[in-house]
């Protein structure tokens, strides 16, 4: 989902646009006017003759044009996977872990990530769900529910400016353990393209989830 656009390579095009219009509607209507009126004020203002206005206003076009077609081509094609993995280092062997992919040949540049917890009802007594927090703040919230970095869960550190190409990149991961407590987690990421236009993904971590791993899913 676009969420920005560049102003520079996306207002200023379609400014010129506008103003290159109406200088040839400008035009057009003065010249369709009786000479006596063309004499007077403000009619008798000339910018550009016809030709000059037209031409104008074809390159503006085609500038404003150019513009939507190359940021079509680059625009990031962003979703997610989660997946049964083997690991090492975690307290459990079998981890659900979640990666973010972008299907455009085109690389973008993600911002850091922020973060949305939601626990299960057995363990929600004493801790209110999260709302959006950035990692570090993700981290403590589950730490403060007896969950371990690094051995319960994983939480990759990246952004800003981290390059996102056709390569899965791994944003998570939770042993059986973190799932027994994470209802749902959501990762809000922002990525900027090639043109400057900003783009937001809402993952789903815990959707399709198996919370009780047995072996690892095919790829």
């Amino acid at each position: 989902m676009r969420v920005r656009r560049n102003p520079l390579f996306f207002t200023v095009p379609i400014i010129l646009l506008a103003l290159a219009a109406l200088l040839l509607v400008w035009e057009i209507v003065t010249s369709n006017l009786p000479l006596s009126m063309r004499s007077s004020w403000p009619w008798k203002l000339k910018l550009l003759d016809v030709q000059s206005a037209t031409a104008a206003t074809t390159i503006a076009a085609g500038l404003a044009f150019a513009r939507a077609q190359y940021a079509s081509a680059v625009r990031p094609i962003l979703g997610w996977q989660g997946r049964v993995v083997k690991t090492t280092g975690l307290s459990s062997e079998l981890v659900w872990r979640v990666s973010l992919v972008n299907g455009a040949s085109a690389v973008a540049m993600i911002h850091s990530p922020y973060y949305r917890i939601t626990l299960r009802a057995a363990a929600n007594s004493s801790c209110r769900d999260s709302s959006w927090i950035p990692r570090g703040e993700a981290i403590s919230f589950l730490q403060a529910m007896g969950l371990i970095l690094g051995e319960d869960f994983l939480l990759r550190h990246v952004g800003p400016a981290y390059p996102i190409s056709t390569s899965p990149q791994s944003l998570a991961a939770f042993t059986p353990r973190a799932m027994a407590i994470i209802d749902e987690m959501l990762i809000r990421v922002e990525v900027t393209d090639q043109v400057g236009d900003s783009h937001r993904r809402i993952i789903h971590c815990m959707r399709g989830v198996i919370r009780e791993p047995t072996e690892p899913t095919m790829e």
